[in-house]
């Protein structure tokens, strides 16, 4: 007699695929270009409305923070072996989890 046993982690794993769940709302950019549209729009307000005139520095500073995302951002190591594309994971470093921290991607 074999009892259908599933262990806690299978069954954690379980609720969280669950369709009935909603996605969480998850306010950070996919990728860097998209925090510099968002950043060149706020200064754009900032620089256009004198009553906002605070969101001007703010917008360069999300265009400055978008810019180092650009330049630390993960790229794909790929190498072939026998005709077949290899993607190489390195362990994650400080940048790219930082990177991780800022964007989706």
């Amino acid at each position: 007699m074999a009892m259908n046993q599933t262990s806690p982690d299978q069954s954690l794993d379980r609720r969280r695929r669950s369709p009935d769940r909603l996605p969480r709302f998850d306010p950070r950019p996919a990728s860097p270009g998209q925090l510099a549209v968002v950043a060149l729009g706020v200064w754009l307000v900032g620089a256009l409305i004198p009553a906002l005139h605070i969101l001007g520095p703010v917008g360069l500073a999300l265009l400055l923070v978008a810019g180092l995302g650009y330049l630390i951002r993960p790229r794909p190591r790929t190498m072939y072996w026998r005709d077949r594309k290899i993607d190489l994971g390195d362990e994650p470093g400080a940048t790219q989890r930082m990177y991780r921290t800022l964007f989706k991607h």
